[in-house]
């Protein structure tokens, strides 16, 4: 269950973030959620405004789409990674506080990716890494949190402090920058990515002519194209080569790479993993769960030409294990019972997070397989109950006992035959 960037703006929900360090980013940046360089190039094409792209962003595009690639294709992936089954810990001493604004972050990463290439080659890291004549510490930062994106399947990430006594469209670049930036593309094919580099080749190859001087208008014009739909109700297209450098959908799933239905399936282009930060107390260790976030996650505009520039960031920020955000969307969502309204979701299993609220006037529950109940609702005072699922006669009535005093309808039905659906 996730909170949609639109829920926590419309519904005023606070989200704990428990920021520990980010990167700079400029005073006039706007974030655009978490699309904020696709959504900048529409609000450019929409606003007939310059549009400013560097090796470094069109890098980071392609290697978030690599990090799909891998996570998609986790087991058949994995023998052209690494060697070895299951997951492997990766490990790096750290001898200042969590909360120690002198930690150098900066010096943490190359660490594990040092740590990656041991394993996975240093090939494959190399090839990842932003090395551009633009690329700063922040680009480089973001482009090896990238990197531990794209192999968490088979590493975990540990943070390890010993605590000894008391504890405290312009194209910035060169030619030789777009150059490199082609050269590393197709090194990719090498992991079973030919479908998609080939798509790609044609359009680095026009970034390198262009970097010289030799400036193809019509390719350039064709960037982004949004075509609304006259049917009520279907998506908006979006067919210019730039949907080309989204090779998996949000689910993972491949797209087409010839157009995109709307803005809603791309997946977000900031990638976030998971890191244990571990302070080792003699035979005691004290663990907080953290998590390493970087991508696109602003739009710069310049004063003068108005052009937008898309920005790139990072953050490491302590995880919301206790789901915080997510109870305040929840309890917030309880307290409504209009039509449409309420706790509406679908999921696999029944959240345990719903256990902690004392009322919920609607809830709407789609169950992807078999409706799976806990006793425990039993505690809670549900005003209306809407389930769909896979269930029997026997489990129909079994939550109408747990709930004598709710309004049950399953699957569609208030206890008829239409309730009735064996697993």
């Amino acid at each position: 269950m996730n909170i949609e960037p639109y829920e926590i703006k419309k519904k005023n929900i606070k989200v704990p973030y428990h920021i520990i360090a980010k990167s700079e980013s400029p005073d006039s940046l706007v974030s655009f959620g978490p699309n904020s360089f696709f959504n900048g190039m529409y609000q450019a094409y929409a606003d007939h405004r310059p549009f400013v792209l560097s090796p470094d962003m069109i890098w980071l595009l392609i290697s978030q789409g690599f990090a799909r690639h891998i996570n998609a294709n986790q087991e058949s992936m994995r023998n052209e990674l690494v060697d070895f089954s299951g997951k492997l810990s990766l490990i790096v001493r750290e001898d200042k506080k969590l909360e120690d604004p002198t930690l150098s972050w900066e010096k943490i990463f190359p660490q594990f990716t040092e740590q990656i290439s041991q394993y996975a080659g240093k090939h494959l890291t190399e090839l990842l890494t932003c090395n551009f004549s633009t690329t700063t510490s922040l680009e480089k930062v973001a482009s090896e949190i990238t990197i531990m994106e794209a192999v968490k399947p088979y590493f975990e990430f540990i943070i390890i402090r010993i605590v000894c006594g008391i504890p405290e469209i312009t194209l910035e670049g060169t030619p030789e920058d777009w150059e490199k930036l082609l050269h590393k593309a197709r090194g990719l094919k090498e992991y079973k990515l030919d479908w998609w580099i080939s798509e790609l080749e044609p359009l680095l190859e026009e970034f390198v002519k262009a970097s010289k001087g030799e400036v193809n208008k019509d390719f350039w014009r064709n960037m982004f194209k949004y075509h609304s739909q006259k049917r009520y109700g279907a998506p908006n297209i979006i067919d210019g080569w730039i949907v080309k450098f989204f090779p998996y959908d949000k689910e993972g799933k491949r797209n087409n790479l010839k157009q995109l239905e709307g803005k809603n399936c791309l997946p977000d282009e900031i990638v976030k993993v998971d890191v244990k930060y571990q302070e080792v107390y003699g035979d005691a260790i004290k663990e907080t769960p953290l998590e390493f976030w970087a991508g696109f996650i602003g739009l710069e505009q310049n004063s003068k030409t108005f052009a937008l520039r898309p920005q790139i960031g990072w953050m490491v920020r302590k995880k919301d294990v206790n789901k915080e955000g997510l109870k305040s969307k929840l309890s917030a969502d309880a307290q409504k019972d209009g039509w449409g309204s309420g706790i509406n979701i679908r999921v696999k299993e029944f959240p345990a997070v719903l256990l902690e609220l004392k009322e919920i006037k609607r809830l709407d529950i789609q169950f992807i397989n078999t409706i799976d109940i806990p006793d425990e609702i039993s505690k809670i005072k549900i005003g209306s109950l809407n389930l769909h699922g896979k269930i029997t006669k026997e489990g129909i009535e079994r939550i109408k006992r747990l709930l004598p005093d709710t309004d049950i309808k399953i699957n569609g039905s208030r206890g008829g035959s239409a309730s009735f659906m064996t697993p």
